[in-house]
């Protein structure tokens, strides 16, 4: 794959060049591009297969290109039978499934997973009851997490735990008494 990307890239940044270069001498000198004209329609089968060739060029990087960010959105196990592969989808939805199931306080999540140079990084923006010690819960979730991560998942390195609480909501036993008081 990586050497296919820099053969692509290469031929890409050639004819680039080479149009710019076109360009400006048909910028300076506009009869540059009646010949150029002529050439085309003289050599008109050429210079189609010329151009499909690098569209199609062009199409197939970008499917492997985006094949390539696809399966980047997983990680990697190596086992003795064989390879195995997690998506970070995965992960994620382990992740607030557990969390969600676990502590009653936090009453939704949104988690998101990422590769990055230091390991597995994730992010999750919580709406959370009050009346609970937030840099508590927060470093209870961050170190839950870590545990689940290692230990259930087989992550060896989770670099970053990033945790935003989005809202602090009252308890359901506070909401429902202050309606109680407010209907009377």
């Amino acid at each position: 794959m990586r050497i296919f990307t820099k053969i692509v890239q290469t031929l890409f940044i050639i004819v680039g060049l080479v149009l710019t270069c076109f360009l400006a001498l048909c910028w300076v000198k506009p009869e540059i591009l009646v010949k150029a004209h002529q050439c085309i329609e003289t050599n008109l089968l050429e210079s189609g297969i010329i151009g499909f060739t690098l569209i199609l060029i062009g199409i197939i990087w970008l499917v492997y290109w985006s094949d390539h960010v696809i399966r980047t959105r997983s990680i990697s196990l190596d086992n003795p039978h064989g390879k195995v592969r997690i998506s970070l989808r995965a992960i994620e939805e382990f992740i607030s499934t557990k969390i969600i199931t676990q502590m009653k306080n936090i009453k939704s999540m949104r988690v998101k997973a990422s590769l990055g140079s230091h390991g597995l990084e994730t992010s999750m923006q919580m709406k959370i009851a009050s009346g609970y010690n937030i840099p508590e819960l927060t470093s209870q979730i961050q170190e839950l997490i870590k545990n689940y991560l290692q230990d259930v998942v087989g992550v060896e390195r989770v670099s970053h735990i990033e945790i935003v609480i989005t809202s602090i909501t009252p308890p359901e036993e506070e909401t429902s008494i202050e309606t109680e008081k407010q209907n009377e």
